[in-house]
């Protein structure tokens, strides 16, 4: 429960637990579900499948041409794009001590499951793609015209991918082991004990526990903004005869952040509304984000102007036509809706404080986000892939933007929903409510009267 000392017009909520309530909130939180969790499952889990019937589909037609699968490369670019830039909301506030993540960092962390989804869904796009030769590209020709180093670009992603992914269910699992050894206290075994290797909460294991979540976090962050930037490379600015923007990586993955922060409020959000955690995740955590989301929309736009101008100055044929290619020609409509939903309506509703300051407000800018993101990646990979020609150094025409049939909608929605899907199924096993940090949490905050009003007081350790 939560105390409200109220005097005059102002009050303060602190959380008030013993360590034994909250591994009884949080470790018995499924069971509060019930049939709205198993309802979840199956729809996503029904997508999931339905994608699969839109790939089999696609697949008749064999690997051979890369155009056919360029929604696909859409989906699985969305999906990456908030979900494997999402546990970075964990590493940001804790690197920082910022005590107000504490209640949302398991929320961003869980994200990395969908990793494994994305190593799936990549080996059809690695079939696909074409080899690196007479195309710009990242990777090296050698003077025997083959990918340098020797498989690029195909073994090289996949190796980034598999490493990236590898990071993130590590830093997810050090950090739940803390509360794996809690589930096994209480008389749950099996998994959970194995998860727990033997941790019993002494000092030496606290120091270990923390180092290594500082360098898997320092490390993801790294393996992160890497494969941001060679996906985009390799899915997309390579297909297009004469793209060379430096800047485009970089707001590529600046896009990310912005997406998982906002993944991360909608997914707080339903957390706290349908999973009775309003004691937990308050107004505090909503407020925190949705002042970091109106800097990141405000990056966004400065990312995305600064490449873009670059390319409208320069006037040659070729710049014309990428410009007409991503921008202002057949995906004109998409530019627009991107604009609006990433940048405008962000920036509009966050600059006022009755909008920035509560709940359900930066809950739907972040619904908002994440549609513009996904129309945004649909932008950008499927007019990468409609050029159909990736070699040569000059793009002499713009071309007809790839439409989507029935298979192309069912793979995307199967993406999507496969993602979900494997996030619900990772909460039967991982605590959705980091239990450690949350009970760290009580020992720092209090309370205390100062005149007319109530005052939060937190503790600054180390």
């Amino acid at each position: 429960m939560t105390n409200g000392h109220q005097n005059g017009h102002h009050a303060v909520e602190v959380l008030v637990r013993t360590p034994e309530q909250v591994n009884e909130d949080i470790l018995g939180w499924p069971k509060k579900l019930g049939g709205r969790y198993w309802m979840a499952v199956v729809v996503f889990g029904l997508l999931a499948a339905v994608g699969v019937v839109g790939f089999v589909m696609r697949a008749v037609d064999g690997f051979d041409d890369y155009t056919n699968w360029a929604y696909l490369a859409a989906g699985f670019g969305f999906v990456m794009t908030f979900s494997m830039s999402a546990p970075l909301v964990a590493v940001v506030p804790r690197l920082a001590r910022g005590h107000w993540g504490r209640p949302i960092t398991r929320i961003a962390e869980l994200w990395a499951v969908v990793g494994l989804l994305l190593l799936v869904v990549l080996i059809p796009l690695l079939l696909a793609m074409p080899e690196t030769e007479g195309r710009n590209t990242f990777w090296f020709v050698n003077k025997y015209r083959e990918g340098w180093p020797p498989g690029a670009p195909h073994v090289w992603l996949a190796l980034l991918m598999v490493f990236l992914v590898i990071n993130g269910l590590a830093m997810l699992w050090v950090s739940a082991i803390p509360d794996f050894a809690a589930s096994r206290d209480r008389g749950r075994g099996g998994l959970h004990r194995r998860l727990a290797i033997g941790w019993h909460g002494t000092k030496r294991q606290w120091n270990v526990h923390r180092a290594t979540l500082g360098v898997l976090g320092g490390l993801y962050f790294a393996f992160m903004i890497f494969a941001h930037t060679m996906v985009s490379y390799d899915f997309a600015q390579s297909l297009v005869p004469g793209m060379r923007d430096s800047i485009f990586p970089a707001w590529y993955a600046l896009a990310g952040l912005q997406s998982a922060l906002a993944v991360v409020m909608v997914t707080s959000f339903l957390v706290r509304t349908l999973g009775g955690f309003k004691d937990y995740i308050g107004m505090n955590q909503f407020w925190s984000m949705a002042k970091m989301m109106l800097a990141l929309s405000l990056l966004w736009a400065y990312f995305w102007w600064s490449g873009f101008i670059v390319l409208w100055y320069g006037k040659t044929e070729t710049e014309q036509n990428l410009v007409q290619l991503f921008w202002f020609g057949p995906a004109r409509p998409l530019f627009i809706a991107n604009l609006v939903l990433n940048f405008l309506a962000p920036l509009l509703l966050l600059m006022w404080n009755p909008i920035r300051k509560s709940v359900f407000g930066p809950s739907v800018v972040g619904l908002v986000i994440l549609v513009g993101t996904l129309l945004d990646r649909i932008r950008i990979f499927v007019a990468a892939h409609s050029v159909g020609d990736p070699t040569g150094h000059e793009l002499d025409h713009v071309p007809a933007f790839l439409m989507p049939n029935v298979a192309d909608v069912l793979m995307v929605a199967g993406v999507v929903g496969a993602a979900i899907f494997l996030y619900l199924l990772a909460l039967r096993i991982v605590p959705v409510i980091n239990i450690w940090e949350a009970k760290e949490g009580l020992l720092y905050v209090t309370s205390r009267p100062y005149r007319k009003v109530s005052l939060k007081v937190i503790a600054k350790p180390d």
